[in-house]
């Protein structure tokens, strides 16, 4: 059951991320224009604040996932439901700081935008992050749900959940816009939707995976190595606010709205290339956790990690690729010429995560291990050095400087220390790694070529041109990597699945 969770979860992973992010290229477009620059650069902005009242979840929840492990793997069914209570009462805690947070934040953010902002969008963007706060408190609430349904495997119920949310929003904000709402009612809807959403995981869980909780008796020394293992983890937190947040926050405040929609825009391509790749890390995370909870051999997290790189770089090497090739027609004609700046911080910021993309299995390993800590450290250090860059290369070059600087200060990070910490502390094959790596290059030649010719032989002014262009990379890629790049492992897994429905399809 666990296997067919962990392969119908990644395949409802690529599906969501699919559907959600078609509906998104086709849905913003519209929403830009429903709302314009000026109400889209709110969300942007409200967003960016907001965002940081996330570190308050202190970085337990990727904490659960190993001590529930732990508690299964000795089949302690007393501790799991005193882990259950214990966890939800931090987060009730952490919850109540949230709503402090974000009045504060509410109260605050005037004194930062007061040069950029008119009152008007100054009163929007209170009202967008005090919805944009409750939303946060109900997320962290039932975290533990989520965290619980994680480590049972249900994959199925997860994926199928989010694939509706991620439809019924867009629809449900259509529907206000055309009635007339701006940002602030399309907050409204985000939250009652995400609401729903969350109360229905806790019936699930209850029901389903019998989950309970106990709220006496907690285990004190438990208690502090959750927080002791959950520190680093906010460090974690910390960091990904400061190296994706604070670049809005510093060009509302010297650009206003407008700067801030386009690098918005341009951030949403870094959004959707990494979905790509950190869903299937997601389900593997708790097959991590059980190999190093019962003492498996350091080989079995090897082959993970090397199968699961390769299967990510095949399809973050697609989407880069496509991205350089067609992406700035694609961007003039669906945002619009006051976007084009926007193709090339999508760019830089893919190029920021590429590496960290296909290596992200890494981080469940070292978090199984509780090895994260000089990670946490180091990316800290990175991201307070890329908000000192940011701020001066926003002034001068805008927000292409600023995804520059988040660009060469990632790369310290995530490349050079993480592939060093990799091999010499965590103790991956990274040498059999890169070289596994290499071997698929060959597969990307054939499609750069044509690419390349598409790019600057053709003037794609139209969808249809795009959509075309785009089939022809993605079909050049798909034989080339079939040929070049895939071992037989990689060939039996997507031919299988074919192979088993033409049989069907025979037999029927």
């Amino acid at each position: 059951m666990q296997l067919n969770q962990r392969k119908m979860g990644t395949i409802l992973s690529y599906v969501y991320i699919i559907v959600t992010n078609t509906i998104s290229l086709i849905y913003t477009p519209f929403m830009l224009r429903m709302l314009g620059q000026s109400e889209y650069g709110l969300f942007g902005t409200a967003n960016s604040f907001i965002g940081y009242l996330s570190i308050l979840s202190f970085g337990i929840g990727g904490a659960y996932i190993r001590f529930n492990a732990q508690a299964r793997a000795a089949h302690d069914e007393v501790g799991e439901r005193k882990l259950n209570g214990m966890f939800l009462t931090i987060y009730s805690v952490l919850s109540l700081l949230v709503l402090i947070g974000g009045i504060i934040f509410i109260y605050c953010v005037g004194f930062i935008v007061k040069d950029t902002f008119t009152p008007q969008e100054l009163l929007e963007l209170r009202l967008i992050m005090f919805n944009l706060t409750l939303n946060t408190i109900v997320s962290f609430v039932f975290n533990v749900v989520m965290m619980a349904l994680q480590a049972y495997e249900r994959f199925i119920c997860i994926r199928v959940c989010l694939l509706l949310a991620g439809i019924m929003t867009p629809v449900a904000n259509i529907i206000v816009m055309m009635s007339g709402g701006k940002a602030v009612a399309l907050s409204t809807v985000s939250l009652i939707i995400s609401t729903l959403m969350y109360v229905f995981f806790f019936f699930y869980a209850r029901f389903k995976i019998n989950m309970k909780f106990v709220f006496r008796g907690f285990n004190k020394s438990l208690m502090r190595e959750v927080f002791i293992f959950s520190g680093f983890l906010f460090l974690n937190s910390v960091t990904d606010q400061l190296t994706f947040s604070t670049d809005n926050i510093v060009l509302g405040a010297v650009g206003g709205t407008a700067v801030v929609a386009v690098y918005s825009i341009g951030a949403n391509f870094k959004g959707y290339f990494m979905n790509f790749s950190s869903s299937i890390s997601s389900v593997f995370a708790p097959q991590v956790n059980r190999i190093v909870a019962t003492n498996g051999e350091q080989k079995e997290l090897d082959n993970i990690f090397i199968k699961i790189g390769r299967i990510q770089f095949l399809v973050v090497s697609l989407i880069l690729i496509g991205y350089v090739c067609i992406g700035q027609d694609f961007i003039s004609i669906w945002a619009g010429p006051d976007y084009k700046d926007a193709f090339w911080i999508g760019l830089l910021l893919m190029v920021a995560i590429f590496v960290p993309c296909f290596q992200n299995v890494g981080i469940e390993i070292q978090k199984a291990k509780n090895m994260h800590k000089a990670r946490s450290i180091i990316y800290l250090v990175v991201a307070i050095v890329n908000v000192g860059l940011t701020i001066p290369f926003s002034m001068m070059f805008g927000g292409i400087g600023a995804a520059l600087a988040t660009t060469i200060c990632m790369f310290m990070g995530t490349v050079v220390f993480m592939n060093f910490y990799y091999y010499k502390y965590v103790n991956l094959d990274i040498k059999r790694f890169w070289i596994s790596i290499a071997k698929m290059l060959p597969g990307m030649i054939p499609v750069c070529i044509v690419g390349g010719i598409i790019n600057q032989m053709y003037v794609l002014d139209s969808y249809l041109k795009i959509l075309i262009a785009a089939i022809v990379i993605m079909l050049i890629y798909c034989l080339s990597v079939w040929f070049l790049s895939l071992n037989s492992y990689e060939k039996d897994m997507f031919s299988k699945p074919v192979k088993k429905l033409i049989n069907k399809f025979k037999r029927g």
